[in-house]
């Protein structure tokens, strides 16, 4: 169930801090895990699947409950850009090159606790999809994330992401995708 919350209830500020803070939810599925063996393959499988990410006409949608309310978000990759809407309008929210430089700015640093596997396949819209998963500690808190990646094609098909309180649930679509703008 999502909560509907009035425009009203959000200063630019606030909205700025709630995209800002659900891009960087997303952004974890591309930091460097660990140099054990089972992160290694999750961080190169999730940093593949990320590039296709990219470099593929992509369309996210994302939920984000924090403290008992959902927010929805959606954000389109293409044509070497990404857009964010939130609140019901779209804006660019830069190239993808500085979304890649952000990525890389936020990798987990040497002091976090990482341990990842590959769990079960399952289906995510009729696709099969090899889901993985870890957990980090860091100084900052815990990160959990999921990943389903599709068997046939390498492409992410959804994340789930949970840390401090907050759950972020994303599904990636890569057909009929445009820039909004």
């Amino acid at each position: 169930m999502t909560l509907e919350i009035p425009s009203r209830a959000f200063t630019p500020d606030i909205l700025s801090i709630l995209v800002a803070l659900t891009i960087a939810y997303l952004l974890c599925g591309a930091s460097p895990l660990t140099a054990q063996d089972e992160c290694k393959v999750v961080e190169k499988v999730g940093a593949d699947a990320l590039k296709q990410v990219h470099n593929t006409p992509t369309h996210v949608y994302t939920t984000t409950k924090i403290n008992g309310q959902s927010f929805s978000s959606e954000i389109i990759y293409a044509a070497g850009s990404m857009y964010v809407k939130a609140l019901g309008k779209w804006t660019s929210a830069g190239s993808i090159n500085d979304v890649e430089q952000s990525e890389q700015q936020m990798q987990h640093g040497a002091n976090s606790k990482n341990t990842c596997r590959q769990l079960k396949d399952e289906s995510v819209n009729g696709e099969v999809a090899s889901v993985y998963n870890s957990h980090s500690e860091t100084p900052k808190g815990t990160v959990d994330l999921q990943l389903w990646i599709s068997k046939a094609n390498g492409k992410l098909l959804r994340q789930d992401t949970t840390s401090n309180g907050a759950v972020i649930s994303s599904r990636y679509e890569y057909s009929g995708v445009k820039p909004p703008l």
